[in-house]
């Protein structure tokens, strides 16, 4: 005996897996594309809205109503596109007395007055598919051509049931190419809730022979879709056309969805609109990128573009950076108050199976939206429009909508959380729309069966992972750094048309103005001038004194939050080498067991780390702005000590070049230990990633130093930056690392501490060293040290 299902269980499914009337009308349009017809006709007849009806059927029922008054109010409600078959329905209805039978007709006379037809010219189906194809849920027809190379939008065999779910009744009307006659298929969904006890095999569907073709040639398939399940009015199908079927079919590419799609609605034509170009031409911000394979190696690269404030940079990842954006990071048990994290890297084949994609998103800051020209007269009427298109980005197959990413209930790529966790609120859904175009197959990037996005897979993970760290790092943080950067001008040109240069421009003039007029004959006005210059004057000095002590304060400030943010991060550094130093002794205890040589390993691990947070000294307390005299190389050796371990692990080749003679300098020790620490970790943690992705890899680190400069260079055969990044790496929360694992603080604090001693840090200043138009190096000049 074999599993076998109630019938009134497959409305059940059919429920479950299409939820909605724009979802139903969405499959049944797919099916017609995967069929290779050029266009689809959708016409949609509604005389009498299913609301209307309704409310008849509860007057006839409910109430005592005379049979002329319920015909009177059809006759007001209904809308007459075919004057004769409206007319013969309120004839034969004014006709009737029994209200039994006035039930029964008026069924009847609403399945003819209402239907949704799909008319396609694809190549349609022979009596044997619609028998071993069209009847059979979930058949893997066209998952198994899929699987062959083919690109069928759907394979899941479940379109069928939309149908169902937009009317109680189907026909389907279908011939291939050279047949004679076409086939007929009708089904009467409501045999299946109504055969309480009945199996779903038991009941007999059978397609049968229509009539004949008058052109042997003709191919393609209708739907003929009556009773409706819902109201079907002028005003509700134009609602579904100008929403969610408008973002079906890929809306950014202008007057697609026109040209394979015909929407009629009692015979008139409806258009679908399509994001108007105007719309994304006066974006605030716009983002663009790609992610490709090139020689073997997985490449982001693309262009932010901030129209509004006229600035832009470029994105560029490659190789093992790609990689290591592309990894998941989990978090693990925290340790007195950090959070640790777990990383997954994915393989490159997994990656290689996305393929690749592209992305375009706009940003519009809807507080200074205005009217655009040509398109909007008004703010309020930009805002209708962003509104209209915004959700966050939306992902296409071959043109197509995979849902439900991009609506209003789907945060996929977490930007409003993003957004509203951080000063104001850029780049959440309501500001944002935008498309990321896939041609990854089926077989690797399979759609959930409800529609309810994804098949979780590593490739699915990938793939939003690298949009995340697109739109949510680069996009986002670019946005952030050039405010912020305005804010500090404004503050500049404010301070420059403030009191004081007021003050001393009106200075300025009344000194030259008395000097061109003195003759020796005006003593009182030259007394008068003087007297307010120097009042003037004494007022400036004042203003002035009180801007000192308060820009004292705000670097005080400054300097508070480098040195905690620098503590912060070398205590996590120093956190997670402890953490993974237990990890390892308990693997090796739980392999063979409580050994000493097991004890003697995590007590060797651990001498380093202790190395590594007695230097908080020198980082806290009265030392950490305190400059003394010690031994640059001295200080090199004791931080690169505390790496041996790690070094030694990942086989990571150390090259020292020091000078033989000690090399005094005078600085911060505490801040030099910091910057060379934030140096040497990051160096490590690509080198790391580098010997992942590359098959043979020799990881080596170099510190030299030049006792000339005195400078301090710290080499790399990693990854390495792109060129084009070499300054912006500097700048605050700027990082290629994955979420959870980098705050992009490192390099900004180096720099800042360098330049606290009047040293500068840069990257070595030719790229290509290691690999082309990248910088594997950073450069501490500490001028005279």
């Amino acid at each position: 005996m074999s599993f076998s299902f109630e019938a009134r269980t497959l409305l059940e499914l059919g429920k479950e897996l299409i939820s909605t009337d724009e979802v139903a009308l969405y499959e049944l349009i797919k099916n017609a594309v995967d069929a290779g017809s050029p266009k689809v006709e959708i016409r949609v007849r509604s005389s009498l809205a299913y609301t209307d009806y309704r409310e008849a059927v509860r007057r006839l029922r409910e109430t005592r109503e005379a049979l002329s008054e319920v015909t009177s109010f059809i006759r007001g409600k209904m809308v007459v596109d075919d004057r004769d078959q409206c007319e013969a329905c309120l004839s034969e209805l004014d006709r009737i007395t029994d209200r039994e039978i006035y039930g029964e007709k008026l069924d009847a006379h609403y399945a003819v007055l209402n239907s949704i037809a799909i008319k396609d010219t694809g190549e349609g189906m022979s009596l044997d598919d619609l028998n071993d194809v069209y009847l059979r849920i979930g058949t893997r027809h066209r998952r198994r051509r899929n699987e062959e190379g083919a690109t069928y939008l759907g394979d899941k065999g479940i379109g069928r049931l939309s149908a169902m779910r937009l009317g109680n009744l189907l026909t389907v009307l279908t011939s291939k190419e050279g047949e004679s006659h076409w086939n007929v298929l009708n089904v009467n969904w409501g045999v299946f809730s109504h055969s309480d006890d009945m199996l779903v095999q038991d009941i007999e569907i059978a397609p049968k022979r229509g009539k004949r073709k008058t052109e042997p040639n003709d191919q393609g398939t209708a739907i003929l879709i009556r009773n409706l399940n819902a109201d079907w009015t002028l005003v509700r199908f134009k609602e579904l056309l100008d929403g969610k079927i408008a973002r079906f079919i890929d809306p950014f590419e202008a007057g697609l969805a026109n040209r394979l799609l015909v929407a009629r609605h009692n015979g008139k034509r409806v258009l679908i609109p399509s994001i108007p170009k105007a719309l994304m031409k006066h974006a605030h911000a716009s983002c663009r990128a790609t992610f490709r394979f090139e020689d073997g190696d997985p490449v982001i690269d693309g262009r932010v573009d901030y129209r509004e404030k006229q600035r832009a940079t470029v994105i560029e990842a490659r190789g093992s950076e790609v990689m290591t954006v592309s990894r998941t990071v989990r978090k693990r048990r925290a340790k007195r108050g950090h959070a640790a994290f777990e990383e997954t890297p994915i393989s490159r084949g997994d990656l290689a199976k996305l393929g690749g994609f592209d992305l375009e998103v706009y940003w519009y800051n809807r507080r200074i939206v205005d009217s655009i020209e040509g398109l909007t007269e008004s703010k309020t009427a930009t805002r209708a429009q962003i509104a209209r298109w915004s959700g966050g980005p939306m992902l296409y197959r071959y043109g197509f909508r995979v849902l439900p990413f991009g609506d209003p209930d789907d945060d996929w790529i977490s930007l409003d959380k993003m957004a509203f966790g951080s000063a104001g609120f850029k780049l959440n859904r309501q500001q944002i729309f935008g498309r990321i175009r896939i041609e990854t197959p089926h077989l690797h990037l399979s759609e959930q069966t409800n529609r309810e996005g994804l098949v979780q897979s590593e490739v699915s993970d990938a793939l939003k992972r690298l949009v995340t760290w697109i739109i949510n790092v680069e996009f986002r943080n670019f946005i952030n750094q050039v405010d912020k950067e305005e804010k500090l001008q404004f503050r500049k040109e404010e301070l420059e048309n403030n009191q004081i240069l007021r003050a001393e421009r009106t200075l300025l003039k009344a000194v030259s103005d008395l000097r061109s007029m003195l003759d020796g004959s005006h003593e009182q006005e030259l007394k008068e001038v003087m007297s307010t210059a120097s009042a003037l004057r004494e007022e400036a000095l004042g203003v002035l004194k009180r801007l000192e002590e308060v820009e004292r304060q705000s670097t005080e400030d400054r300097e508070k939050f480098v040195y905690l943010a620098g503590v912060g991060l070398m205590t996590e550094f120093v956190f997670h080498e402890l953490e993974r130093a237990v990890a390892h002794t308990m693997k090796v205890i739980s392999e063979v067991g409580v050994t000493p040589a097991g004890v003697s390993t995590l007590k060797d691990q651990l001498q380093p780390l202790h190395k590594r947070v007695s230097a908080f000294d020198e980082l806290t307390g009265e030392k950490r702005q305190t400059k003394s005299r010690f031994d640059l190389r001295e200080l090199v050796r004791e931080v690169l000590a505390n790496h041996e371990r790690e070094f030694e692990r990942h086989n990571i080749d150390l090259v020292l070049d020091l000078p033989k003679a000690d090399l005094t300098i005078r600085a911060v020790r505490g801040m030099v230990i910091q910057i060379l620490e934030n140096l040497v970790v990051n160096a490590a943690y690509w080198l790391k990633r580098q010997t992942e992705y590359e098959e043979g890899f020799m990881p080596q680190l170099t510190v030299a130093i030049d006792e000339d400069g005195p400078c301090m260079t710290v080499l790399d055969n990693g990854p390495g930056v792109p060129a084009s990044r070499k300054e912006r790496i500097f700048q605050p929360f700027v990082t290629t690392k994955p979420s959870g694992m980098g705050k992009g603080l490192g390099l900004f604090i180096a720099r800042d501490m360098a330049e606290y001693h009047d040293w500068s840090l840069q990257t070595e200043s030719k790229s290509g060293r290691v690999r082309p138009n990248r910088v594997n190096g950073f450069v501490l000049d500490m001028g005279k040290a």
